[in-house]
């Protein structure tokens, strides 16, 4: 049982408008979570209770929270965020909003485009652009002009501008090479397309629907009525990672309802790049008429606090104490590779946890990165020290899976008028993945001999020669040839979902795998969701044929397309295990750790902000000053002062100590001597 203090206890019972301000780890939280118990307790009923999150993940606090009160039922509890509730309530007060939108039928329902959707359709627009030469010069993947004119439009509604003020900043502001403008102007024109292709069909993306939230619904009498006739109490957690639309949404209507409850969290602000305005969720601070200031951490301790000073001083020229600094750093761990990292990062904690009897669940990774190749390291190196791990994942990119790029492989090879031509390495690392036992050389060979990719279609088995056929070896050639034959039997009419649960259940055989495949099988669950939600939206953004259809779903994988709902791979995440987590990912959604490990401290990806050339965050912030020039200055302010930041939210969430990991070179080969390193020498050294 919490024994709460007694701020907690008052901001529990505050009736009116209320502001809960301080660092993470202060109670705040808690103290809401309690909050709405209060509610409860006091009858009203879950119905009329809402409460908004930063992160979906952030739900699941208050829900369990409830579940363990025994307070009875709670099924008509709402937990969301703001974006998701924007969608929702658009969709419900359509015929209200659709005519004034813009939209070209506002008597047709509309067609919510989740993420990955909204990715195809702009790839869709852009393809013509890119073949006719534009951002030729960028240096981005196709995949990162499309997720940069996303950003453009989301950031856009999330900071309550218009489109061609959003444009507008950008240009205006930008300071360097004239060329760069034309690029603007052809990323203005790309994201004017998409927009007007989502009125002429009824498509909501995030950024439409958050606009006709923000600017229409908001403030449309019968919302208002709506609103306060069904929620009595509202609850906002991080608001400081809330955007400037959804703190207006906030603002216009807490004073229509009984209470409201405000958390922020000093320091915050880790959502920035996608649109939360730190600034601005200070103006609770006056439009609430209590203000509770939570300053007695419950989670750090004192040489955290002067690690974070140190590090503070270093960046922003502060003059922090800093006495105790090297306390906070129980270890240091390193290698000239990153593999040795892995490695030795493994071995010690393998031995730190024994020694120190700490459990594996109370340790957190944290790295500026986690790419492909150094999940697997860190995934070879915990399994050979018998060390339970999870991946706290948010987005990710599927082609890097390579099952994912084995299943698209045979969805070209079967569907030959796509004109999708995979390489001749897709199609053995497909063979590999495909028939259990089959290793990589032998499935060369079959790739060799039996692959044409002009066509592109596997050949018979006839063939290849006997001597190839002897070396690959008869069960494995037979079965090669079973699949060749397989897909040029199958329906090439029938839909994309229904092809990827033939192929799954075919490759399910014995034969092909004699011990149930489950990494398969979400990738084939995956796919299959994928392909029914880019079929129902065919018509609708542009994809008239099948053929259409199928080289956008292929091509959109293949070239990047990033979704929040990656499948799930491999063995459920062991929950008792050390989370591994990039940096935001851990601050947004982590839960508090006894001991942190960050990882490639020397790598300069903890000071790095995206390159965004086409839409930057800071600029289309609906605080910043339109007229100012954004320059390099800037830039490194804004470096450093997201690092900071983001090493004063870390070890408020720790309450032991860290570990530093890191590699001399990085996964170039190139000497690694970031600011996070030099600004931690004097810890480093003392430790």
């Amino acid at each position: 049982m919490i024994e709460l203090t007694a701020l907690q206890q008052e901001a529990i019972a505050a009736e009116g408008t209320s502001f809960l301000l301080g660092m993470a780890g202060t109670g705040k939280t808690t103290a809401v979570h309690h909050r709405l118990l209060h509610l409860l307790a006091q009858g009203e009923p879950a119905y009329a209770i809402l409460t908004i999150v930063a992160e979906p993940d952030r739900a699941q606090g208050f829900v369990t929270a409830v579940q363990q009160s025994e307070l009875g039922p709670y099924g008509d509890l709402t937990v969301t965020t703001y974006n998701k509730m924007a969608m929702e309530m658009v969709d419900l007060f359509w015929p209200l909003v659709a005519r004034p939108g813009g939209f070209v039928r506002p008597y047709h329902p509309p067609t919510f485009l989740t993420y990955d959707l909204a990715q195809l359709l702009m790839w869709h627009i852009i393809t013509p652009m890119l073949n006719a030469g534009a951002f030729a010069d960028l240096r981005l993947r196709p995949q990162q002009i499309v997720s940069q004119l996303l950003d453009t439009l989301n950031r856009a509604a999330l900071n309550s501008l218009t489109l061609d003020e959003a444009i507008l900043r950008q240009k205006v502001t930008w300071t360097g090479a004239p060329e760069r403008l034309i690029h603007l102007e052809e990323a203005a024109a790309a994201a004017r397309q998409f927009r007007q292709t989502c009125l002429e069909q009824s498509l909501l993306d995030l950024s439409l629907a958050v606009e006709i939230f923000d600017t229409q619904l908001v403030h449309h009498p019968e919302f208002h009525r709506y609103f306060s006739e069904r929620f009595r109490h509202l609850i906002v957690d991080n608001v400081e990672e809330q955007t400037p639309a959804g703190q207006n949404f906030v603002a216009a209507l807490m004073d229509e309802i009984v209470s409201t409850a405000v958390v922020y969290d000093v320091g915050g602000g880790y959502k920035r790049f996608l649109a939360a305005d730190p600034d601005g969720g200070m103006r609770f601070a006056t439009l609430c008429r209590r203000v509770f200031r939570f300053e007695e951490p419950f989670v750090t301790n004192t040489p955290l606090i002067h690690l974070a000073n140190l590090v503070q001083n270093h960046l922003e020229h502060t003059s922090l104490p800093t006495a105790e600094a090297g306390e906070a750093v129980w270890g240091v761990v390193g290698g000239r590779y990153r593999r040795e990292m892995a490695v030795e990062l493994a071995e010690f904690l393998a031995d730190f946890l024994r020694e120190q009897q700490i459990a594996p669940r109370d340790v957190a990774i944290i790295a500026p990165y986690l790419d492909g190749a150094l999940r697997y390291m860190l995934t070879q190196a915990f399994q050979k020290a018998g060390l339970p791990y999870y991946f706290l994942r948010r987005r990710s990119s599927p082609r890097d899976e390579p099952r994912v790029r084995a299943w698209l492989t045979w969805l070209a090879l079967a569907h030959p008028d796509w004109k999708w031509h995979p390489t001749d390495y897709d199609v053995a690392e497909a063979l590999t993945l495909s028939i259990a036992g089959l290793d990589p050389a032998r499935a060369e060979l079959i790739t060799e001999w039996l692959y044409r990719p002009e066509t592109p279609e596997l050949l018979p088995l006839d063939n290849m020669p006997e001597r190839i056929r002897e070396r690959v070896g008869a069960d494995m050639a037979g079965l090669a040839e079973a699949l060749r034959l397989w897909l040029a039997e199958y329906d090439a009419n029938a839909p994309t979902e229904q092809f990827l649960y033939d192929l799954f259940q075919f490759l399910s055989q014995y034969r092909f795998h004699p011990e149930p495949d489950t990494a398969g099988a979400a990738v084939c669950d995956w796919l299959m969701q994928q392909a029914v939600r880019l079929r129902q939206s065919a018509a609708a953004i542009g994809l008239e044929t099948p053929a259409a259809v199928g080289r956008t779903f292929i091509d959109g994988i293949n070239q990047g397309l990033v979704t929040a709902n990656p499948p799930d791979l491999g063995e459920p995440p062991d929950p008792d295990g050390i989370m591994i987590s990039t940096i935001y990912g851990y601050l947004l959604a982590g839960e508090p750790a006894q001991v942190q490990v960050w990882l490639e401290t020397a790598a300069t990806g903890w000071w790095d902000i995206p390159n965004q050339p086409l839409s930057n965050a800071f600029v289309l912030a609906q605080s910043y000053d339109r007229a100012r020039p954004w320059t390099i200055a800037d830039d490194g302010l804004i470096r450093n002062q997201l690092l900071s930041h983001i090493i004063r939210g870390l070890t408020a969430r720790c309450s032991g100590g860290v570990i530093l990991a890191s590699s001399d070179l990085d996964r170039r080969g190139v000497r690694q001597d970031g600011p996070l390193w030099r600004a931690l020498g004097t810890a480093v050294k003392g430790s």
